[in-house]
């Protein structure tokens, strides 16, 4: 009987701590995405790098570069890299472009889902905000190279759009207008 209640109280005491840490992690970070380019820009600054999968088709790199570019000067050497050059992607903040399908940085942020293409569809895109750590990760995906390179047009011309929550859904074509919508 003393066991249980010892046992009890450790349970509680350590579902506590995981209640006011958890509570504290998101308070501390509470971005979203009607706050982007932050955190990947700081004072005019980029402090983030753009992740693009190795295996990935040329206009997931394209895409990737139009994000660099729309973040501002200066675009250095190194703000874009392969998924295959990073040791380990919680030690800053990420952009990371294309599907898990494509892109091991993809893959890791999503918790390496069973079917890489799980959760996409045709035609839509995601643009979302994960917890990386002590640093925030931004996935631009797609269910195809196409699909991927409409949300990256999107986070290219952010200012065009009004970016809110932690995900958005993209819909339609590379060549039409987009359909954003808020996923809550």
């Amino acid at each position: 009987m003393v066991i249980e209640k010892k046992i009890r109280n450790i349970i509680f005491f350590y579902a506590i701590a995981i209640i006011i840490f958890t509570a504290s992690a998101l308070a501390i970070k509470n971005i979203g995405l009607a706050d982007y380019p932050k955190p990947f820009v700081s004072k005019d600054v980029l402090n983030s790098i753009i992740i693009v999968g190795e295996h990935a088709k040329t206009g997931d790199m394209i895409g990737a570069i139009g994000i660099a570019t729309s973040l501002g000067p200066p675009f250095e050497s190194g703000i874009i890299v392969l998924d295959t050059e990073i040791d380990n992607i919680k030690e800053q903040n990420i952009i990371v472009v294309g599907g898990p399908c494509v892109n091991m940085a993809a893959a890791e942020i999503m918790g390496w889902p069973l079917k890489c293409d799980q959760g996409f569809e045709p035609g839509k895109a995601k643009i979302k905000l994960f917890d990386n750590g002590n640093n925030i990760a931004l996935l631009v995906a797609g269910y195809s190279v196409y699909d991927t390179t409409m949300a990256c047009r999107v986070l290219a011309n952010y200012g065009d759009y009004k970016l809110a929550g932690s995900e958005l859904e993209v819909a339609g074509s590379i060549l039409d207008d987009f359909i954003i919508k808020n996923v809550e």
